[in-house]
């Protein structure tokens, strides 16, 4: 397992590759299948699972692969977005892509791109990239998640053996409509005939687009709420979880991540290895278990510093910080998050934890200005620091034993706050 301490300097390949987020976001499937049609079809070469939703999606890719890897699989991992260096979308067994591979295959399909009619965005080489990337290395099997949506997000071309869709919130609204039940149809678009499907979704509304799409399709749906397949006890900091299906057990297991909702995302990550057991035997409640208690996935409610405690979670939209709320008692909040949240209502959610609430932004365009996020706060209920290091800084003065340091609002600003405290605080370095 390899630990990301700092991102890597930019190449001029690697600079060619973030120059793609320029070409913005675009939905649609003929660039990634043009860049894979160059590349002999590589997502085709190895099983794949594919996992969707708003939220979760990478616990459930983190601990499925963690039981992959327990049952003694080569397992890839292409997850979004990075929080430090871009060469943790492209794991291998835990190991992110070498920076070799990862400028081979930029050269690669920056080749490919000069001739296509449209040129890809970042999201689509990255897509190309891990496909490609896990072929060249034999995975045997890969674990992608869905960038955004599922329809016609760039991972859709696989053929996978099984599918899930974590739940449902209101997000990417301009990309994916504005109802539930319209970014639920989004999300249905990666199951796929005759593939079963696992869901934690509890909204009526959701699940009826999901059971509407799994029926026309002919997909098997397991649905872990409504089945009751699984339970969990003890505190969010120290769960175990009990799961029962037709043809697989588990007892009284410890939970590695931390967190009440990660029990959901735990059952789905149990079904989607009950799903794949034929295809891959080794798999079993031993290997299951100990990959659910093995799991690793940074900034994740994840305490990154004992003195004072300090956490970091990558809340960023109003469903992750209700949740995140759900965890927090009186504490010193640092919040920064991106321009196109809803930072008001994730705010609303945060506030009430946060006895002293320090605002801020973190580097890049993305980020709301101090300023905007300012406007959805009364004066006088928070502080404001220009810049994400002050505000760490000041929030770890004010921290203590009972009230700890909670750094939340965006991934990109989990990243940043991660990178600063293992350069300037000693903080564990990122590990998968």
């Amino acid at each position: 397992m390899t630990t990301i301490t700092t991102a890597r300097p930019h190449s001029p390949l690697r600079q060619y590759l973030f120059d793609l987020t320029l070409h913005g976001i675009k939905l649609g499937l003929d660039n990634i299948q043009a860049l894979l049609r160059a590349a002999e079809p590589p997502h085709l070469a190895y099983p794949t699972i594919h996992v969707g939703g708003t939220n979760g999606k990478g616990s459930v890719v983190a601990m499925l692969s963690a039981m992959l890897t327990a049952a003694g699989y080569r397992v890839g991992r292409f997850t979004s977005p990075h929080l430090i260096d871009v060469s943790e979308r492209f794991l291998i067994d835990g190991t992110p892509i070498e920076e070799a591979d990862l400028e081979e295959n930029i050269l690669f399909f920056k080749e490919v791109a000069e001739s296509m009619p449209q040129y890809p965005t970042f999201f689509e080489m990255n897509t190309a990239i891990a496909f490609r990337h896990f072929a060249r290395q034999q995975v045997d099997v890969a674990l992608i998640e869905v960038g955004m949506g599922g329809r016609f997000d760039s991972t859709n071309v696989v053929q996978p053996i099984a599918t899930a869709i974590t739940n449902i919130d209101l997000e990417h609204t301009a990309f994916l409509g504005d109802t539930i039940a319209a970014i639920a149809g989004e999300k249905a678009g990666i199951i796929k005939p005759g593939v079963p499907v696992v869901t934690a979704e509890r909204n009526p509304e959701a699940l009826a687009v999901f059971r509407a799409a799994s029926n026309a399709r002919k997909a098997p749906l397991l649905e872990v709420e409504h089945d009751k397949i699984y339970t969990v006890s003890g505190s969010p900091w120290a769960q175990q979880m009990d799961f029962h299906s037709d043809t697989l057990t588990i007892t009284a297991c410890p939970l590695g991540l931390p967190g009440a909702y990660q029990g959901a995302n735990a059952a789905v990550a149990i079904a989607l290895a009950d799903q794949i057991t034929t295809a891959f035997p080794r798999l079993d409640a031993t290997t299951i278990a100990t990959g659910l208690q093995t799991a690793s996935w940074p900034c994740r409610l994840e305490r990154v510093l004992q003195s004072p405690p300090t956490f970091i979670d990558v809340a960023h939209n109003e469903a992750g910080a209700q949740r995140l709320a759900d965890h927090l008692d009186p504490c010193v909040m640092v919040f920064a998050a991106s321009s196109d949240k809803d930072a008001a209502a994730m705010l609303r959610a945060l506030q009430p934890k946060a006895k002293h609430l320090l605002i801020t932004r973190f580097e890049g365009k993305r980020a709301a200005s101090t300023e905007a996020l300012s406007a959805h706060l009364v004066p006088g209920s928070y502080a404001v620091h220009p810049t994400l290091p002050e505000a760490i800084n000041a929030g770890m003065a004010l921290a203590s034993e009972s009230t700890p340091l909670v750094i939340t609002g965006s991934i990109y600003a989990a990243g940043e706050a991660r990178e600063y405290l293992i350069q300037h605080h000693g903080a564990t370095p990122l590990q998968f």
